[in-house]
C-alpha cells in the first residue's frame, strides 16, 4: 500500500493533496502547470514537502512529524522521467546496468532479462541518439525497473511520441501492467490516456484535487 498525503506552497498555489494505491496504476491528470509533476518529485524525494506523510509498504519515507526524509535512494522507488533522462554517453546495456549497481544488486543475468522483456537486446550497444523514441522510452523503463522498486512513477512517457508510435507504446503498456505486480503512479493530461491505461484517475488542478 502507498499512502500519500502532502503539503507543499507552490509559487502560484498551494499544493495539497492526498491518496493511496495498492498493486494499481493510478493516472493523475490535469493541465500544465497543476503541481502533478510536483507530486511526482516529492514522492521520489527530487522536492520535499512542508508538511505531511509518504509511506511505501510500510515503510515511512517522508514524515514533517517525525522528521523523516529519507534519502531518494533510498526509497526504493523507479523514475521514468518526460525526456527519459537517459545517460547519453552510456550504451543502452550500460544505461540499465547503471541502475542495477547503484542498487548493489549481484543478478547481472537481470539486465538481460529486462532487455528481453523490453524487445530492446538488438540495441544494447547502441547510445540513446541512435535509437527512436519508442526505444528510448523501452529503455527507460527497463532502466527504471532494474532496481526492483516497489512503486514505478511515470511522468507523461508518452507525451514526446508520434501518434502511431504512441498507440503502440499504450499497447504495450496494458501488457506490462498484466506482468508486472508494482504500484504506479502516471501522469497524463490527455483524456484518452488516463482512460485506457489507468485503474483509478486523480484529477487535479493548481494543486487541489477535483474529484473529493
Amino acid at each position: 500500500m502507498i499512502c500519500v498525503d502532502i503539503q507543499k506552497k507552490l509559487k502560484y498555489y498551494n499544493l495539497d493533496i492526498s491518496f493511496r494505491l495498492d498493486n494499481e496504476v493510478l493516472v493523475i491528470q490535469g493541465p500544465s502547470g497543476s503541481g502533478k509533476t510536483t507530486v511526482l518529485d516529492c514522492i521520489c524525494g527530487i522536492k520535499k514537502p512542508d508538511s505531511g506523510s509518504i509511506t511505501i509498504n510500510d515503510n515511512m519515507v517522508f514524515s514533517s512529524d517525525e522528521k523523516i526524509d529519507t534519502p531518494i535512494c533510498s526509497r526504493n522507488i523507479g523514475y521514468v522521467f518526460q525526456d527519459y533522462a537517459l545517460f547519453p554517453h552510456m550504451t543502452v546495456k550500460n544505461n540499465i546496468l547503471f541502475g542495477i549497481r547503484s542498487k548493489g544488486i549481484k543478478d547481472m543475468d537481470y539486465c538481460e532479462k529486462l532487455m528481453n522483456t523490453f524487445k530492446i537486446k538488438h540495441l544494447e550497444n547502441r547510445h540513446p541518439s541512435q535509437i527512436s523514441g519508442g526505444e528510448k522510452q523501452r529503455v527507460a523503463l527497463a532502466r527504471a525497473l532494474s532496481v526492483k522498486p516497489e512503486l514505478l512513477l511515470l511522468d507523461e512517457p508518452f507525451s514526446a511520441l508520434d501518434s502511431d508510435t504512441r498507440q503502440n507504446m499504450y499497447n504495450e503498456f496494458l501488457d506490462f501492467k498484466k506482468t508486472w505486480d508494482i504500484s504506479m503512479i502516471l501522469i497524463t493530461h490527455h483524456d484518452e490516456e488516463a482512460e485506457l491505461l489507468g485503474d483509478r484517475i486523480i484529477k487535479i488542478k493548481d494543486g487541489a484535487r477535483l474529484d473529493v
